[in-house]
């Protein structure tokens, strides 16, 4: 960042004192007003400190173009294709259906940019061990997510393989959530109506299922700690839990998934399958 006038005049001042031939130039101790002050006179004093604030001036201005010139890089480097999953992930949600890229100054571009054909609006990119790079799309219906139509799809396709870079192998998957199925044995206080409770609880389930960030794990202690801040709720104990990806076989898990859609769908019906013990 560019110094300032005047610590660039008192840098110069320190230099000038280390220097002892020039000891006899005196005073230092001024400001840019006594220098402005003193423009008129004949003094060898002043002379010298002049020339000390034109030389801060002519490098503070020198050091602001550089500033100028630091950003206008930056912000070209930050602009050009990276090819990392925060790069795909940026792309996906730039995609507009019904449009075709242009290759325009060496890149595909939309020409004009028309935002309210950005239908991905929520896009998590996972590398694989075998190279592969997973990129997991959805709408929004509301604020649920949803898949993309198989049109749709097709021409995301279409685009990510325009985009991509050479030699990058993707896959794209847009499908509904994973069928998440708990089961937690709810111990509660009886002083509170056990119908109460159930509401309570299946309300928290929602919101904690409805807050998840797109492709984050479900995870158990999380779960725990929600059923746990539930009035009535005494001590929620975990029984089990699965998730089935659309076509898939169900997935037992007691610590965290990750969803295969990216986002998972709890049945109505699951905290009707908790069991309820009063204590």
């Amino acid at each position: 960042m560019a110094r300032t006038i005047q610590e660039i005049y008192d840098s110069i001042i320190v230099e000038k004192e280390t220097k002892p031939t020039l000891a006899g130039l005196l005073p230092a101790n001024d400001t840019a007003e006594d220098l402005l002050n003193e423009l008129t006179s004949n003094s060898k004093v002043a002379i010298w400190r002049l020339w000390a604030f034109i030389m801060a001036v002519a490098t503070h201005t020198h050091e602001l173009l550089w500033d100028l010139f630091k950003a206008e890089i930056l912000a070209i480097a930050a602009a050009a294709p990276a090819g990392t999953p925060a790069w795909y992930q940026k792309k996906c949600f730039e995609f507009q259906y019904g449009d075709q890229l242009q290759y325009i100054d060496n890149q595909y571009v939309y020409d004009p940019i028309d935002t309210t054909k950005q239908i991905i609006k929520r896009a998590a990119i996972e590398e694989r061990a075998d190279g592969v790079v997973v990129v997991k799309v959805a709408k929004l219906s509301g604020t649920s997510p949803m898949p993309l139509t198989l049109a749709e799809k097709d021409a995301f396709t279409s685009y990510m393989k325009d985009i991509k870079f050479a030699g990058t192998r993707l896959a794209v998957i847009s499908i509904p959530g994973d069928d998440l199925n708990l089961v937690w044995d709810i111990q509660y206080d009886p002083q509170i109506p056990l119908s109460q409770i159930q509401l309570s609880v299946s309300e928290a389930m929602d919101n904690y299922v409805a807050n998840l960030p797109f492709n984050a794990a479900v995870n158990i202690n999380k779960i725990n700690d929600v059923l746990q801040d539930v009035v009535g709720v005494v001590d929620p104990v975990f029984v089990s839990a699965e998730a089935t990806p659309q076509g898939g076989s169900a997935t037992p898990f007691t610590v965290s998934y990750v969803p295969a859609a990216g986002w998972v769908v709890l049945n109505p019906s699951v905290v009707l399958g908790f069991t309820w013990t009063a204590v």
